[in-house]
């Protein structure tokens, strides 16, 4: 029966019943050994508290450098403000077109509705 899979039997009405504190060592293992596999994630901090930061959670990410943290915190180092010419063109980001005008227009021509010769005139 080596390499054989064997097949779960539901327990019987005979089988020994462990002790109660017995049974609470072994479900205390048990859980111990899942709450070992859980990944370990930070504390979040009380809304009170933005600024708040456990210290359990400063030595984990020490190991691991985020280029992107990095180089935003030397941005916030650094003392020096942006400096801008008032004479230098400002580069647009949009650039109208007259795509949306002919939408607009086109819209416009489904809906309304021209009935000129429909007009009835009444003369005294």
């Amino acid at each position: 029966m080596v390499g054989q899979p064997t097949a779960t039997v539901k327990p019987s009405r005979s089988d020994e019943i462990i002790d109660p504190d017995q049974q609470l060592k072994l479900s205390q293992q048990v859980r111990s050994h899942f709450d070992s596999l859980l990944p370990k994630r930070p504390q979040k901090p009380n809304r009170s508290d933005p600024d708040y930061i456990p210290s359990e959670s400063l030595s984990d990410q020490s190991d691991a450098a985020i280029p992107e943290l990095i180089k935003f915190q030397s941005l916030i180092s650094q003392s020096q403000g942006i400096v801008s010419d008032d004479n230098s063109p400002v580069e647009e980001e949009f650039v109208e077109t007259g795509y949306y005008k002919e939408l607009v227009s086109i819209d416009k021509e489904h809906h309304t509705v021209l009935q000129s010769s429909n007009i009835l005139c009444l003369i005294n």
